[in-house]
């Protein structure tokens, strides 16, 4: 009796283990390549390359779409700490707006700099972030990328596409 007690006891705390590393493991995102990136745009959004815009500059390269109140980046960094710097800066914007309490609704962030990958989730009414009244979508920093993919509307066929979007590059939705 006391050593299948003790065998039940050592199962329970190796799943409590097991569940705790798997879950700490989800909230890890990957960077995205252009590829990829283009790719989840043009069929999230039921787009082709010329509705879009690629920037290409010495540092970094831009692609990005503006239409029907979406608001979508994509940028590639040559190197690493100007992505992360870029997050931090947005981060601190995101700190500002909740200790401010201009947002209502759900919201999601994680940080995490020695790991290199971060981002933040939101769903609901923002004041004097990236976007104002209604918005939907996320912030996503991995490596040497940050991407935006984010709406200002509660209509369910533009949130859709960013939910569509964001399920694409395999990153946590709202």
């Amino acid at each position: 009796m006391l050593m299948k007690k003790f065998i039940t006891k050592a199962v329970s705390v190796v799943l409590i283990a097991t569940m705790g590393m798997s879950l700490a493991a989800c909230g890890k995102i990957k960077p995205v390549t252009k590829k990829d990136f283009k790719k989840a745009l043009e069929e999230s959004f039921d787009i082709d390359d010329d509705d879009y815009y690629v920037y290409e500059c010495d540092d970094y390269v831009n692609i990005y779409y503006y239409d029907h109140d979406y608001y979508v980046e994509f940028y590639q960094f040559d190197d690493a700490d100007d992505a992360m710097d870029r997050f931090d800066d947005v981060y601190d914007a995101y700190e500002d707006m909740v200790e401010d309490k201009d947002f209502k609704g759900t919201r999601r962030a994680v940080y995490n700099d020695r790991a290199e990958y971060g981002y933040i989730t939101l769903r609901g009414e923002a004041d004097d972030f990236f976007m104002e009244d209604d918005v939907y979508g996320g912030i996503y920093w991995s490596g040497d990328t940050l991407i935006i993919v984010m709406v200002n509307s509660d209509k369910d066929k533009y949130v859709n596409n960013v939910r569509t979007m964001i399920q694409a590059l395999g990153y946590p939705k709202p």
